[in-house]
């Protein structure tokens, strides 16, 4: 609601009023302090901690929460791993400086979820303490002076595993104490363990639920809440709707990908398989050099070619010979893997690993021996360099190669030789938050070109469908409808846009004059990240293991341009207003497009699909770019809209568009307006926009 100034005689009468009274007299909006938000104390073990999670601040259950219920509340995560309900238990929780910090911070509600720890034998043996311990500890938080009301968690279940947690005793005993305990204490019930009982897939390591798990728990409390807070409720989620895994890796938006290799010293772009060992022999690699130039570039990972077609690993594989370990580089005691992995985590951006599922060099390719052979080598590198981000698998599949000396062409079938689904499972298993990219994703998909660009139209979701029309796998699927996506897509797989600074993937001096500009590389991140997409590109070390400087001067001016354009958002200095708001509640108002969080968002009421949202300046400002943004986790929703802008007493349309996605740019001409307008045609659930960025870039002079 617009809050109107007051008319001027009228603060002069309060004036006048103030003197006679010797009162002070304030307008009636200014008695109205800030309502301080609502403290919730999450209490637990190490499920409420987030172990296993990345990103745990961002991604535990505590903090999930916090992003679903907004401003109105303060979550606190006061979770300690490995801890027991049980007073005699092995580490019991009440011991804990957490326990003490959660009651300092005098919550007005407290989430307590224990006893899965307890399940272990060495704990459960005081079995008959359980009640009366429980009915002490939610004692300790009802006597403190902010009197918070208090929901008791049932523990999770617990999957076949090797933690010493004990599933039959959390489902028949441990849950059956806590229910008896909520009716003598009156505290509230959360029934967490039913609601992720079916969903192993969810754990791991049979215990921990991961972000998604997490994810789960933090919808079920929220609703809860909502319910007894009388909250306007978020949107329901618009299937399907992205992993965790699938944000962390949406987040990073631009990557390198550095193909260097045995093509990178035979000067070839694939490799025959027949390639000596002693051929590779960088002189002074150093990986510590990329990484950091790959950072200060503005990167956030670096994906490395660890095996291309020709079958050499720049690891010391125990299942060929056909790597470093037989090289004579250093001895043959050189690990290029190893090396990049290091740099990767000392500098601080992720690490992925490509390993072509073709090995022109492999004497067993077609036949079903080499797979278990590749899925022997995956194992290496998801299990000896740390954590891993991504796995490229890419679609090149069979023809002719080396082979073990045979000089002949294999053709395999593209959609059973593989066994993708098995091949993925090892990822899952060893690198649970790695997304894994192909032709059909599981998590990421090729965008169908290698040109670095998504359509102008770029759903997240995704359909793959085989060249046929049939079942689709890496290497068989019509990868021309990768650039737009599946409007209905039965999954979530956005796209990744690859592309290499020069012409080729590998280095090739004859390219030196051919490196990508600035201002090229710039129009490639407008059309793959600013079209609901990320970048992957690919910049290829030299034979000397260094990057060559026209490469690195390029990347540096790519990031001058993107520093420089989104340097001031002008949306910081106007006012935003929209044609409805969700319950007319402030959590969901057109504010919060523009208050630089993307955790909140402007949403209207579910039946309203279609709806403008408007910024507005009390100054005169100019324009040239704009950026688009949806709350994603709820789903990609918005699939026509159009930007006007409003200058001399009319509104002009500036751009138009179908799919927002995470991420839209536009460049426009530069434009002078006192308001902007968003305009929702047509949604297929109501909108929900995190971001609006209007931008006056003095380097972008025209639209490409």
């Amino acid at each position: 609601m617009e809050v109107r100034s007051f008319h001027p005689q009228f603060s002069l009468l309060l004036f006048y009023l103030t003197l006679m009274t010797g009162l002070f007299v304030y307008p009636l909006h200014s008695f109205q302090p800030e309502k301080a938000p609502i403290k919730i104390a999450c209490v637990g073990n190490s499920i409420t901690y987030g172990s296993g999670i990345g990103e745990r601040d961002k991604y535990s259950y505590p903090a999930q929460l916090q992003e679903m219920l907004g401003g109105q509340f303060e979550v606190r995560n006061f979770g300690v791993s490995g801890r027991t309900l049980l007073s005699r238990g092995d580490y019991p929780y009440r011991h804990e400086k957490e326990f003490l910090d959660a009651k300092r911070f005098l919550p007005d509600i407290v989430i307590i979820m224990l006893g899965t720890n307890d399940s272990k034998p060495q704990n459960w043996r005081y079995k008959n303490d359980f009640q009366r311990d429980y009915i002490s500890f939610v004692q300790e938080f009802k006597t403190l002076p902010s009197h918070p009301r208090i929901y008791v968690c049932t523990p999770l279940p617990a999957f076949p595993g090797d933690w010493g947690i004990n599933d039959t005793i959390i489902r028949l005993q441990i849950i059956p104490r806590i229910k008896a305990l909520t009716l003598v204490t009156g505290v509230s019930l959360i029934d967490l363990y039913h609601a992720l009982e079916s969903k192993s897939e969810l754990f791991p390591d049979k215990v921990h639920p991961d972000g998604d798990g997490a994810n789960v728990m933090a919808r079920h409390i929220y609703s809860i809440l909502c319910r007894d807070y009388h909250l306007v409720p978020a949107p329901e989620p618009l299937d399907p709707v992205p992993t965790v895994r699938q944000r962390m890796w949406e987040d990073l938006e631009y990557c390198a990908f550095i193909h260097f290799n045995m093509n990178t010293f035979t000067n070839k772009e694939w490799g025959y398989g027949d390639e000596n060992p002693d051929l590779f022999h960088p002189a002074d690699l150093n990986t510590d050099e990329i990484a950091r130039t790959v950072r200060d570039a503005g990167m956030k990972e670096l994906i490395l070619t660890c095996k291309h077609h020709d079958g050499f690993c720049l690891w010391p594989s125990d299942f060929t010979t056909q790597s470093v370990r037989h090289s004579h580089w250093l001895n043959d005691t050189g690990d290029v893997v190893k090396e990049f992995s290091e740099s990767c985590r000392k500098v601080g951006i992720g690490f992925g690993v490509y390993l072509s599922p073709w090995d022109r060099n492999h004497a067993e390719y077609g036949k079903p021996e080499y797979i278990s052979f590749y899925r022997n080598q995956l194992r290496e590198l998801l299990t000896r360099y740390g954590p891993i981000s991504e796995v490229w698998f890419d679609g090149a599949n069979g023809g002719d190669g080396y082979y073990g000396g045979m000089r002949e062409t294999r053709v395999i079938d593209r959609t059973t030789y593989y066994g993708w689904s098995e091949t993925w499972k090892i990822v899952r298993e060893l690198q649970p938050e790695a997304v894994i990219f192909s032709d059909v994703g599981p998590d990421v998909r090729w965008v169908g070109n290698e040109n670095g660009f998504s359509g102008d139209t770029c759903w997240s979701t995704y359909t793959p469908v085989g060249e046929k029309g049939d079942e689709a796998a890496p290497g068989y699927v019509r990868y021309e409808q990768g650039i737009n996506g599946t409007k209905n897509g039965k999954f979530w797989i956005p796209a990744e846009c690859d592309v290499s600074i020069r012409p080729g993937w590998f280095y090739h001096p004859g390219e030196d004059s051919l490196v990508k500009t600035p201002e090229e590389l710039f129009d490639l991140y407008v059309n793959s990240v600013g079209h609901n997409a990320s970048l992957l590109l690919n910049i290829p070390p030299q034979p000397d293991g260094h990057l060559n400087r026209k490469d690195v001067q390029s990347l540096y001016g790519l990031k001058k341009l993107i520093d420089t354009t989104f340097a001031h958002n002008l949306v910081d200095d106007g006012s935003a207003t929209s044609s409805n708001i969700r319950g007319n509640d402030p959590h969901f108002a057109a504010a919060n497009s523009i208050d630089s969080s993307v955790s909140t968002y402007w949403a209207t009421d579910d039946s309203v699909r279609s709806a403008t949202l408007e910024i507005s300046w009390n100054h005169p400002v100019s324009a040239n770019v704009i950026m688009l943004g949806e709350y994603i986790p709820l789903g990609q929703r918005v699939e026509e809209f159009s930007i006007e802008a409003w200058w001399k007493g009319r509104w002009e349309k500036i751009t138009q568009g179908s799919t927002i996605g995470r991420k839209r740019l536009f460049r426009i001409p530069r434009t002078q307006m006192m308001k902007l307008r968003v305009n929702i045609y047509h949604a297929k659930a109501c909108p929900a926009i995190s971001t609006i960025g209007v931008y006056n870039s003095p380097v972008i002079t025209q639209q490409h």
